[in-house]
């Protein structure tokens, strides 16, 4: 879970997840866009389609109307000219029988007494049509009339037209033609070719005269009160309609000259049927891209985030103390700029580094030179009251084993300013210095030399144990009486490979306050009562730095100290043997 939430961090993720969804964003708005303009485009074409078949019925149902009407004035006129008798009007209808072909189901006059005059079959009207004939003719003036369609007993399914005869301003009778709906149905219906627009022809009583319904009976039975809805409210254009869910488009036309309204309706989804087909490409298309966003989000993330990487794997190795490392990069972008200015930067450090590494070193150096230089003007001065008592003593046989022995001293700590020394040159010259401590202190305390034979070709920093017993004995033992003062300088090596020493003494000890800052080179240690200025305390800490610098910070001295029980003091350096020197 942990790496989990550490991932989700990550820049690589961050960047994965905004560059998916702003693919993604841009792949599903297109396919949105795309898909909202080519449903609008269908179905602006199929309302187009729709419009351009509505029209031409439109004009054809006029067209056949006109070629009805004309004939019947005509015969009107004729038969307001007769006698009215049953023969006249016979013949006057002989004449003109084939007037109206092929839509008529025949002619006949009908006489104010409701006699029916025809040429050929026996028509049976209803009483009921017979009234409202005379009726719509005393009522209006207008010529042609319209009434059906009704289910005839002998012609079927018919549209009585019918045309006012007068003479003068009387009635002399109605001349009717019934019209075969079937065939005019047929003939309107043809002109739409669709398979899957339905057409409706109402009359004024919004009752449909001509219809070519390609739906089922249950969806159209839930539409046909919709349709009556919008022409009683007079409605125009393309509208919407709904049944159990389904979506239609409806089209509704303008009245003719008879008040009759066309509607055209199509399923919604038929007119989107080639976006339906296309839905399963779309969706294999839009998984297509979403594995594409998924795979180039992927690849630009890691093209991005693997500088980054680099870089932090670097910066990681580097925290370690492998300056040496640097980052290469082929690429030629903002990220080859930031890694070159990271080498550059690690340059600088390094150089910086090397810098203050030779300045520590010259400081060492100089600390080094200013430490024999205390010392040897003291000791000189020591060392000559020394030889100055010997003479006042008559012990003058000792005066040239002193001189030799400060000569030989001052040899080694002065001669050829070499860094390492063997530990054998620092123990003999250490036994030098003894013996002048020993003659000017009149023998008050004893020093051993404990140390094994295979460390005595190991190198050590010269002037190491010098400081270190002299301290022992200035503040350790100097004060104590003839005999009780014991200094041991003990030496082992370890798995072969690392020396330890020490030097330890059985004085007053160090205070716990004194001995916290002793090696500290931030603290300035305290001075104690009997001092020489800057001496002991420089001497100890020099040679606990020069170890650090030489060998590194895992060594140098480790003191231990109680107050009244003596003081132990650790010197530990890696073995190194041979002739290795480093010039001071």
């Amino acid at each position: 879970m942990k790496k989990l939430l550490l991932y989700l961090h990550k820049i690589r993720f961050k960047m994965f997840v905004i560059i998916l969804a702003c693919m993604l964003t841009v792949a599903l708005s297109i396919s949105l866009i795309a898909y909202r303009y080519i449903t609008d485009l269908l179905t602006e074409k199929q309302m187009s389609q729709m419009k351009s078949y509505a029209d031409r019925q439109f004009e054809q149902l006029e067209r056949i109307m006109s070629d009805i009407r004309a004939p019947l004035g005509q015969l009107a006129g004729k038969l307001a000219e007769t006698d009215q008798s049953s023969e006249a009007v016979k013949g006057v209808l002989r004449m003109y029988q084939y007037s109206v072909y092929p839509f008529s189901r025949g002619m006949y006059f009908i006489a104010p007494d409701y006699s029916i005059y025809e040429t050929a079959q026996t028509t049976v009207l209803p009483d009921a049509l017979m009234n409202q004939l005379f009726a719509g003719a005393r009522s209006s003036w207008t010529s042609l009339q319209t009434y059906g369609p009704y289910q005839s007993e002998n012609k079927g399914l018919v549209l009585t037209i019918a045309v006012t005869v007068y003479r003068g301003m009387d009635i002399q009778g109605i001349l009717a033609a019934d019209i075969d709906l079937l065939a005019i149905n047929e003939l309107i219906t043809g002109m739409n070719p669709s398979p899957t627009t339905s057409t409706l022809l109402f009359n004024r009583d919004l009752q449909p005269i001509l219809s070519s319904v390609k739906v089922r009976q249950d969806e159209y039975s839930g539409l046909f009160p919709q349709i009556q809805s919008f022409l009683l409210h007079n409605a125009d254009g393309v509208l919407p309609l709904y049944n159990d869910h389904e979506e239609f488009v409806a089209l509704f036309g303008g009245p003719n000259s008879q008040g009759w309204r066309l509607v055209s309706f199509v399923d919604k989804q038929d007119i989107l049927a080639p976006v339906t087909r296309l839905r399963y490409y779309a969706i294999y298309l839009v998984l297509f891209f979403i594995l594409l966003s998924l795979i180039l989000s992927f690849l630009l993330a890691r093209y991005i985030d693997g500088p980054i990487s680099g870089l932090i794997l670097q910066m990681r190795r580097i925290q370690k103390g492998n300056l040496g490392l640097r980052v290469q990069l082929k690429r030629k972008d903002e990220f080859r700029t930031l890694a070159d200015s990271f080498n550059i930067m690690l340059d600088h450090i390094g150089e910086l580094i090397d810098d203050k590494l030779r300045t520590e070193k010259l400081k060492k150096q100089y600390e080094f030179r200013a430490l024999q230089a205390q010392i040897n003007p003291h000791f000189l001065y020591n060392t000559l009251n020394s030889i100055n008592a010997l003479v006042d003593l008559k012990r003058t046989d000792e005066i040239a084993k002193v001189l030799h022995a400060l000569v030989n001293l001052l040899e080694y700590s002065m001669g050829k300013g070499e860094a390492l020394t063997s530990l054998e040159k620092e123990l003999e010259g250490l036994r030098h210095y003894i013996y002048l401590q020993q003659i000017r202190y009149q023998h008050k305390f004893e020093v051993s030399i404990d140390v094994d034979e295979a460390l005595l070709d190991c190198k050590i920093m010269k002037l190491t144990l010098q400081p270190i017993l002299e301290n022992a004995i200035f503040h350790g033992i100097r004060d104590k009486r003839r005999g009780e003062g014991h200094i041991t300088v003990r030496g082992r090596l370890f798995n072969s490979r690392l020396v330890q020493l020490s030097v330890e003494d059985n004085g007053t000890g160090i205070a716990p306050e004194r001995l916290a800052g002793l090696l500290d080179p931030l603290t300035p240690p305290p001075a104690a009562a009997g001092d020489i200025p800057h001496y002991s305390s420089m001497g100890l800490r020099n040679v606990h730095e020069r170890l650090q610098l030489h060998f590194g910070e895992a060594y140098g001295l480790k003191i231990e100290s109680a107050e009244g029980a003596g003081t132990i003091i650790n010197i530990t350096f890696p073995a190194v043997r041979g002739e290795q020197t480093d010039e001071q």
